[in-house]
C-alpha cells in the first residue's frame, strides 16, 4: 500500500489529520480513544507483507530490551524485501507504526517518535495504555497482508 493509498483510506473512513511533523502524520476520528501515526519516506511502498523470506540473519531474532533502550511498551520491527527498509509498531501502543531504513534506525524512530505520540494522547486527553513491565523487541521478517481490494 502506499503513503496515498493510505491517506486516502483513513479519510474515506473518518479519520482526520491532526497533526503533521515533518515526515510524520498524525490521524484522529471523532469517538474514537486512539490515534494513527503515520511515517512518510518518499516513494517507496509500505511494509505491507510482500516479503521474501529468504534473510536468515533477520528470521525471527528476539531481542530484550535493556535500560539502555528504555522503551515502556514492546516493539516490532518488521524486514521487508528490500534489505534498507524495515516497518515498526508497539503492539502495547495501537495507531503507533513507523519505518526504518535499519533496524538501529527503527529502534531510535521509535523511542522518539512514540515519546511525541504519547505526549499527543496526554494533549488530546486520550487514555494511554498501561506500560508493559517486560517490553520486548522483536525483530521479524514482515507478514503477508490482505489486499484491500
Amino acid at each position: 500500500m502506499t503513503f496515498a493509498e493510505l491517506v486516502r483510506t483513513l479519510e474515506k473512513n473518518g479519520f482526520a489529520l491532526l497533526k503533521e511533523k515533518s515526515s510524520i502524520r498524525y490521524y484522529r476520528k471523532a469517538g474514537h480513544d486512539k490515534l494513527i501515526r503515520v511515517d512518510y519516506h518518499g516513494k517507496q511502498r509500505g511494509p505491507d507483507g510482500d516479503v521474501s523470506g529468504n534473510s536468515e540473519r533477520r528470521r525471527n531474532q528476539t531481542l530484550r530490551t535493556s535500560p539502555m533502550l528504555d522503551l515502556p511498551y514492546s516493539l516490532v520491527i518488521e524486514a521487508t524485501d528490500d534489505p534498507t527498509f524495515f516497518g515498526f509498531y508497539f503492539p502495547d501502543l495501537e495507531g503507533f507504526t513507523g519505518t526504518g531504513h535499519s533496524i538501529e534506525d527503527c529502534l531510535y524512530q521509535a523511542k522518539w517518535g512514540m515519546q511525541e505520540h504519547l505526549s499527543l494522547i496526554q494533549n488530546e486527553h486520550l487514555p494511554l495504555p498501561p506500560v508493559n513491565p517486560h517490553p520486548t523487541v522483536l525483530i521479524k521478517n514482515a507478514s503477508p497482508v490482505a489486499s484491500l481490494s
